[in-house]
């Protein structure tokens, strides 16, 4: 019921098209087998397992699909659990469909969808980590994982350290791929773990542009 009526009210958005809806684990995996959408929303409790679980089989699978969790928890031990999985995102039921339709405009772009609130207990479970491993990053690029780890988009990153957006994604993927990671949530939490980022602080200077 809960997926019908996020497919009735998104068909509603005039940049957008659903292209199917699954009530399934397997459902959901052959539909993004046959259809290649942009971005899956992915309720975390299914018949058949967890969203989490069906999340890195279809980024396994499909690295340019993005997979965002839709649940009813705010339990930051499941956020981690859909970093680990290579999710883009994670977003609250309780937000509204104006919170989810921006999260899924944001995920299509490439960037991280991630509540503050989950964000602060996410680094407070990373921040155990010990010993920094830079994974090769230059200066820019860790420049680049702080704003990242603040949740600021690409377009945002840009507008913060003076480079274009073209430029700005070119980092990001060199980003992901040196932290060895699937996604830009993965490639922060990696980071956070290691050491390679402290904890982000209040941002400053200009706001992320959508």
């Amino acid at each position: 019921m809960f997926a019908e009526a996020v497919a009735k009210a998104l068909a509603t958005i005039p940049d957008m098209v659903v292209v199917g809806s699954a009530a399934t684990v397997e459902e959901g995996r052959r539909l993004v087998r046959e259809t290649d959408p942009d971005v899956v929303l992915m309720d975390y409790r299914l018949p058949d397992g967890t969203g989490t679980r069906a999340a890195q089989q279809i980024c396994t699978e499909r690295a340019s699909t993005r997979v965002v969790i839709v649940t009813a928890s705010d339990d930051d031990v499941l956020l981690l659990e859909a970093v680990d999985a290579g999710c883009s995102g994670y977003v609250v039921k309780t937000k509204g469909l104006e919170e989810l339709v921006n999260a899924t405009r944001t995920a299509a772009a490439g960037d991280a969808v991630i509540p503050p609130t989950l964000l602060r207990g996410l680094v407070a479970r990373l921040n155990g980590g010990t010993g920094a491993v830079p994974f090769g990053l230059t200066i820019r690029e860790i420049e680049v994982l702080r704003l990242m780890a603040q949740g600021v988009s690409n377009r945002g990153i840009g507008e913060n350290l003076g480079i274009s957006l073209n430029t700005t994604r070119n980092h990001v993927q060199s980003i992901i791929r040196k932290c060895d990671a699937h996604s830009k949530l993965e490639a922060v939490s990696t980071a956070l773990r290691e050491g390679v980022i402290p904890s982000p602080s209040p941002r400053r200077g200009p706001a992320p542009s959508s």
